[in-house]
């Protein structure tokens, strides 16, 4: 009996620290973030901007009387992230719950100064999850970019976020990078971490491409485009890759899933090409005391298009001249992406001081202390090999047959 008595308050005892759902929110108190914003602000502050889903507007089968957008945006400025965010609930009737960001936007001129707290204060924030992208608002400020509305995706924060999968997995200047994969950047050896940059193109003088006016129209009056890749220095912006270096940069990091390109022959013919299985093997040495590095490619892909008079295509000597120009064009965008990176930015984007450190870290302990300048006479080797599966449903091509 008594150890019975025993057993029972001993069950009691433990059950107290178990309060159930003690942290649960309701939903109809939350005000769900889609992306948040953050800028600089006088006095050494910060300007955060959350894109708040209306749940009136995208929740199935409900009719609201009167047209408005799918999202509305609260600003607030604070001296640290985390206040600005509380403080929205001067102008919120819900609190602002960061679980279901898509995006996180940053600002260029806040980029510049560095991203370091923010990106820590993001990692620590126990509701939010580490699957939303990171882009910079290039030569605009994240408020600007979070105000504009967007056809065929309600959500402006989904149209980015589904955006940014599908150009960088089937175009290739852009890059997918979330929270985890930008701290562990910033921990790197030689961590200089790339963003997506992304800009609203269009005139918003008077505000339209804040409302429903903006995807009232056919063509838009201001669009959220992405534009290039921003090159950091550990945490802070430096500068900006163009679309071809930023191609090449994701060929370097194999990144690259399918693309098309172009090459002009000699005889005024422009052929379009089609590559869709692309792996990269990056390998570090050092050899007598110097770094080097080996870039290998290889790539399959297709012939997609022809303008010209082209010659017969089913000659497999012509395929291989097809396939040495693509490859030729292949090692010309990686190139200009490494000159880029080291001459311009000084720059290692490409994680070649953390390959060098896996593959010989005592030699590293040397060449870290003056890597910047050895970066920039980095020995690199290009070798890419490209296979040309197909050529269509033509074996050849009828422009030249029409003009005979």
């Amino acid at each position: 009996m008594t150890s019975r008595i025993l057993l029972i308050a001993i069950s009691i005892f433990m059950m107290i620290p178990l309060g159930g759902c003690w942290d649960r929110k309701e939903l109809n108190e939350l005000g769900i973030a889609v992306a948040i914003g953050v800028d600089t602000a006088p006095r050494n502050q910060l300007k955060v901007t959350a894109q708040v889903v209306v749940p009136s507007k995208v929740a199935p089968g409900q009719l609201s009387g009167k047209v408005g957008t799918s999202v509305t945006v609260y600003e607030q400025i604070a001296p640290t992230f985390t206040e600005a965010i509380q403080k929205m609930t001067v102008v919120s009737p819900r609190k602002v719950y960061l679980g279901h960001i898509r995006m996180l936007v940053i600002g260029e001129k806040f980029a510049r100064k560095g991203i370091a707290s923010v990106v820590e204060t993001l990692i620590r924030e126990p509701s939010s999850r580490a699957d939303y992208y990171i882009v910079v608002a290039k030569e605009q400020s994240a408020s600007d970019i979070l105000k504009i509305t967007t056809s065929l995706e309600k959500i402006p924060a989904n149209k980015m976020f589904t955006s940014l999968n599908i150009s960088s997995d089937t175009w290739a200047p852009y890059t997918k990078v979330t929270i985890d994969d930008l701290m562990n950047t910033l921990l790197d050896a030689s961590g200089c971490p790339v963003l997506t940059g992304i800009h609203a193109y269009g005139t918003n003088q008077d505000k339209s491409g804040e409302g429903v006016e903006n995807i009232t129209k056919t063509e838009p009056t201001v669009e959220l485009k992405f534009v290039g890749l921003g090159v950091f220095k550990k945490d802070r912006l430096v500068d900006w890759l163009n679309e071809s270096e930023s191609k090449g940069y994701n060929f370097i990091r194999n990144q690259v899933k399918e693309t098309r390109e172009h090459y002009d022959t000699g005889n005024g013919v422009r052929i379009g090409f089609h590559t869709f299985r692309n792996k990269t093997e990056v390998k570090a040495a050092v050899v007598r005391g110097n770094p080097l590095i080996r870039i290998n490619v290889t790539s399959e892909g297709a012939l997609s298009e022809i303008q010209g008079d082209a010659q017969v295509l089913n000659s497999s000597e012509t395929l291989h001249q097809l396939e040495r120009q693509s490859s030729k064009r292949v090692v010309e965008l990686m190139k200009q992406a490494v000159d880029s990176a080291r001459q311009r930015h000084h720059a290692d984007i490409f994680g070649f001081g953390e390959l060098i450190h896996e593959e010989n870290p005592k030699a590293w302990k040397k060449l870290k202390k003056d890597w910047e300048r050895m970066l920039t006479e980095l020995n690199v080797h290009y070798t890419v090999d490209t296979k040309i599966s197909k050529v269509g449903t033509l074996l050849d091509t009828f422009q030249k047959k029409m003009k005979e």
